[in-house]
């Protein structure tokens, strides 16, 4: 084993990305709604943009528009989103939440809200900014760091 002081930053975001997401999809595991976390980041973000285009869904989520259409595939089969034509280009397509969207959102979000808890619970009130901060420039680095025509 590791020690904890040894471990590279890489290993550390893959163990608390997968850890997170892994206790969410057990706190819904007995859910009729039978969604997996990529999948509920999807529907949150489609319900607080309704109507926007698929390509731009993908670049907001940092995921390839493949990988996009495989999670609104689900959702749409679960009755949660539509997708529709776009009036301005009929190549591109307007995604939507359904009626079902938003309180199936709001129970998933209930449901895992301890799970989402847990990361702040371990650090200070003034941590919890800061490590935001530093996340959202980790990130950043990371975008800068892909090819311009890997993103449509």
């Amino acid at each position: 084993m590791i020690p904890p002081s040894q471990e590279t930053l890489g290993m550390l975001f893959s163990d608390v990305t997968r850890l997170y997401w892994r206790g969410l999809e057990q706190a819904w595991a007995h859910t009729e709604h039978d969604i997996r976390a990529a999948e509920l980041r999807v529907l949150k973000t489609v319900v607080e943009h309704p109507g926007e285009r698929q390509s731009r869904l993908a670049e907001a989520l940092f995921i390839e528009p493949m990988t996009l259409t495989g999670h609104l595939d689900r959702l749409e089969k679960r009755g949660l989103i539509e997708r529709r034509p776009d009036a301005h280009d009929r190549r591109a397509k307007n995604v939507v939440p359904t009626a079902a969207a938003a309180p199936a959102l709001e129970r998933l979000l209930a449901l895992g809200a301890a799970v989402r808890a847990a990361p702040a619970a371990a650090l200070s009130a003034e941590e919890v900014p800061q490590l935001r901060d530093m996340l959202v420039r980790v990130r950043a680095a990371l975008v800068a760091l892909e090819a311009p025509e890997g993103r449509s």
